[in-house]
């Protein structure tokens, strides 16, 4: 089995890989957010066996499925094929079973005060079932098979897994049906002093052995999956009043918030300013021929994260932005650009983002990267702008985490 961009084994690789873009990406409709309703549900939403054993698995897609940041799976069917042996045995002799498995990162989220150490853990689950037997010698049902669950650390530290020596079964046991389940719990420092977030790295792969020797193949291993865990803290969900307490994620997959500039959308306006800047940033404020503004997928330019209560100089930073874009409204509009208060300086990219108004301030100037900002409905723009802060928790986006900003309708 092989994958594109596969997740790399060292770390120095790793870190750098995981700014890339990825195969898979997951979208959340930010008008999802906006509309009151159970928002903290949305991006959490762990990826189900059955849901997994249904989904398509096109050819040429990444062995493992991401159905959000929290969630990968993976479904198929283990072989074994003893070979054709004319002129007695003229076919080949199959026994298999169907695999389905599943893996969820944990969401830890706590209530303001709470001072309870952060978690980090995850779950691999896997089922079994019948598959194909044909052929003049399949496999004997009590061939003995090993399922086993590997989670390596990319740095210091420690991946503890409930069963780090696999599973043995027989082959007849998973094809009748059977579920176990490999939890792993993080701990140790994070792979650089210098991260607030305490992160840690770790490739996790599924080894699948058969301990028949004139049956093959005798060892089947899946291609890596990407898990990366943390101990953040800071980032708030205004919706639910919870604060997260550690996590861990899934990291082969782009994460992408969605504007929608239909008819009713609650963020319509902020919609077509987002896309006004994207697809023909001379046409906005401060405008300019040859400028970019990034963060549309065409672009192949995120944005990333910045948050400013992490401090050392994070939040001069935003600071900057805010204070450019809006200073960007009265150089066009006027010192009454919100005409008394029905309108707010809208800016993009966003003033949490690394690529805000100061991006060129703060890269020394010079660069072909620019800023919209232009005054909007200031309900639409406030909307916005705490979805914007929910979709950050929901979606565990951390400091420096990049993403894409896509408009439809």
């Amino acid at each position: 089995m092989t994958q594109t961009n596969p997740p790399p084994a060292t770390l120095h690789e790793r870190t750098s890989w995981e700014q890339t873009d990825k195969q898979q990406s997951f979208t959340r409709d930010i008008a999802d957010i906006v509309t009151p309703g159970p928002s903290a549900q949305i991006a959490v939403d762990p990826v189900t066996l059955d849901e997994c054993d249904d989904h398509d698995f096109p050819s040429g897609d990444p062995v493992w499925w991401h159905k959000n940041h929290y969630s990968t799976c993976y479904a198929g069917y283990d072989n074994l094929v003893k070979p054709a042996s004319c002129p007695i045995l003229c076919s080949p002799s199959i026994n298999s079973f169907r695999l389905v498995v599943i893996g969820v990162g944990d969401t830890n989220v706590v209530p303001p005060g709470d001072t309870s150490a952060p978690v980090r853990k995850a779950r691999f689950t896997i089922r079994t079932d019948t598959g194909q037997k044909s052929g003049p010698e399949p496999a004997p049902d009590s061939t003995l098979i090993q399922l086993r669950l590997d989670c390596v650390a990319l740095d210091d530290s420690t991946c503890q897994n409930s069963q780090s020596g696999g599973v043995t079964k027989t082959l007849g046991e998973l094809r009748a049906g059977f579920e176990t389940s490999f939890d792993l719990t993080i701990s140790g420092n994070g792979a650089f002093p210098d991260d607030p977030d305490n992160k840690t790295y770790y490739n996790t792969s599924l080894t699948i052995t058969n301990f028949a020797p004139d049956y093959l193949p005798p060892e089947v291993k899946l291609p890596n999956d990407a898990l990366r865990c943390d101990t953040s803290t800071y980032t708030y969900n205004v919706d639910t009043q919870r604060r997260d307490n550690g996590a861990c994620i899934f990291t082969d997959v782009d994460a992408v918030l969605t504007y929608s500039k239909a008819t009713g959308s609650p963020v319509k306006a902020v919609a077509e300013h987002i896309e006004l800047a994207q697809t023909t940033p001379e046409n906005t404020k401060p405008g300019g021929v040859g400028r970019i503004i990034p963060g549309a997928k065409e672009s192949g330019r995120k944005l990333s994260r910045l948050v400013p209560e992490l401090g050392v100089g994070r939040d001069d930073r935003y600071e900057a932005n805010r204070l450019l874009a809006v200073a960007n409204c009265i150089r066009f509009w006027g010192l009454n650009y919100s005409q008394g208060g029905t309108l707010d300086c809208d800016e993009y990219p966003f003033a949490s983002t690394y690529e805000g108004a100061a991006y060129n301030l703060w890269n020394g100037g010079g660069t072909a990267v620019s800023f919209s900002s232009m005054p909007l409905d200031r309900s639409q723009n406030r909307a916005a702008g705490r979805a914007l802060g929910i979709w950050y928790a929901v979606d565990h986006i951390l400091e420096g985490d990049a993403f894409y900003v896509d408009i439809v309708g």
